[in-house]
């Protein structure tokens, strides 16, 4: 089978600081959906790319790619796992933020269909995406995986308001199957479904995604989550070995190609 040339556009690290407000801030399940005002942000994110978002308190800025971009306003979707991300969905709204944005580089739209496997907050930057292959008339398959029920709120909020239907997959089966999104990937591509692969989510579930869509011969695409301390290739603290060398997720990513990431 002929795999589907897909490239990867590379992108000029960028400076743009920019003055944002946290408008709103709602929990999720586990999770939680801030707003940003970015009045002076005039490009649109495209789906991969992130910002650099300061948290008072804290010297370094948390990367975080937008589930939805509209007009002057930004969706994140965060998941607390330290002290700055605790910090930065506990600050109400109205707080003056700042954001160096839009940086990196973003996901290549495939000319057919498209299989999406994520789990927890990997749904956003997939959830944007997926509103941009659905705007380009592309078919779009969804897997997520979730601990519980508990990311039914998170997966209402950033894909089924697309009018996507959801493969849901839990580890207790409490959400959808017992068992890891892959499964469901696993089985469209033994079908023979001609579909370009994306997954955001842990490493263990996109080095599966990536090493499935290597076997049946399918281009795919993952956005590494590494530790990003400048978010613009300056410190190169976020390296990712790839069969062309070192690269850095900041500056060369984060969306890489799944056969140029070292596993």
């Amino acid at each position: 089978m002929t795999q589907p040339s897909l490239e990867l556009a590379p992108e000029r690290p960028r400076w743009d600081d920019h003055a944002v407000t946290l408008v709103a801030s709602e929990p999720l399940g586990p999770h939680r959906r801030l707003v940003l005002a970015m009045p002076s942000l005039g490009a649109r994110f495209r789906p991969g790319q992130f910002l650099n978002l300061s948290v008072p308190g804290h010297l370094l800025r948390r990367p975080l790619a937008p589930s939805r971009h509209e007009g002057a306003e930004v969706e994140l979707i965060v998941t607390p796992f330290g002290p700055g991300t605790r910090d930065l969905v506990a600050l109400p709204a109205g707080t003056r933020l700042q954001a160096l944005a839009p940086l990196g580089n973003s996901f290549p739209l495939p000319a057919g269909a498209a299989a999406l496997v994520s789990a927890g907050a990997g749904a956003a930057p997939l959830a944007r995406l997926a509103e941009e292959l659905l705007r380009a008339g592309r078919r779009v398959h969804v897997f997520h995986g979730a601990p519980s029920a508990e990311d039914r709120t998170l997966v209402r909020a950033v894909y089924e308001r697309l009018g996507l239907e959801v493969q849901y997959f839990s580890e207790d089966g409490s959400l959808g199957r017992r068992g890891y999104p892959t499964e469901g990937l696993a089985e469209l591509l033994a079908g023979g479904a001609e579909v370009t692969v994306y997954s955001v989510g842990p490493i263990a579930l996109m080095r599966a995604a990536a090493r499935l869509a290597i076997a049946h011969g399918r281009p795919g695409f993952v956005s590494l989550d590494v530790h990003m301390a400048c978010g613009v290739g300056a410190c190169l603290s976020c390296a990712v070995a790839t069969t062309a060398g070192q690269k850095h997720a900041c500056a060369d990513g984060p969306v890489f190609e799944v056969r140029e990431v070292v596993w």
